[in-house]
């Protein structure tokens, strides 16, 4: 049996990342002036429950170089790292499970939170990651399925069997689906095993039943 064009958790499922420049600056070792990012528990909420908050800013060595930024979620006395994905190399964003009225709610290490996102930050959907990242994306670790012929399908002709960490390009996003070319081998192969081969296509779920994304891609490449 396929999966549901709806996962199990779909209020937790994951929609894509979200860039906090106040917190990480505008690129790895830029320097910045940090600003708390507040949390609520609900949208327009009016007390935070949260702050985002740097402890450590950036270190310059004397011949280049940087190190030393750290970065949390403090709730009153207590402190917590902030769950994070790359976007790009060394670049982490916050991971984003629902937008609302302006509003975006992100996963926390104990729970979630709510905050208004300023100017700078960027939301990018798993589409716009899957697009940026083509050639060193794979099926993701917890994830097993066979592919669908068409989105939404839950019989029809038996297609192959995708695995952890089998290597895919993303030919397109539609709705709780993704379209997927499987590959014979990983880009970061090809010097061994020759060009990847497209050995199969057809459309997974684009979330599985815990809502994590179905496939992921490298940030740093090869």
């Amino acid at each position: 049996m396929l999966f549901s064009a709806v996962p199990a958790a779909a209020a937790e499922r994951i929609l894509g990342l979200v860039s906090l420049p106040e917190v990480f600056g505008a690129a790895p070792c830029a320097a910045f002036e940090p600003q708390d990012v507040a949390l609520h528990a609900a949208p327009a909420d009016s007390k935070p429950i949260a702050v985002i908050h740097v402890d450590q800013n950036w270190s310059f060595a004397p011949h280049g170089g940087c190190e030393g930024l750290k970065v949390s979620v403090h709730r009153g006395t207590a402190r917590e790292d902030l769950p994070t994905r790359e976007f790009d190399y060394e670049a982490p964003g916050a991971i984003v499970l629902e937008r609302r009225d302006g509003w975006i709610k992100i996963r926390l290490h104990d729970g979630v939170g709510w905050f208004k996102p300023s100017p700078v930050d960027r939301f990018m959907p798993l589409s716009d990651l899957y697009e940026e990242f083509v050639g060193v994306t794979a099926i993701n670790k917890s994830f097993t399925a066979r592919l669908a012929s068409t989105p939404g399908m839950l019989g029809g002709p038996i297609l192959p069997r995708v695995v952890p960490e089998q290597p895919v390009r993303v030919a397109e996003v539609r709705d709780e689906w993704v379209k997927v070319e499987v590959l014979n081998n990983s880009v970061c192969s090809a010097a061994n095993n020759g060009p990847p081969e497209v050995i199969a296509t057809g459309w997974l779920p684009l979330h599985d039943a815990n809502g994590e994304p179905s496939i992921w891609f490298s940030s740093r490449g090869c």
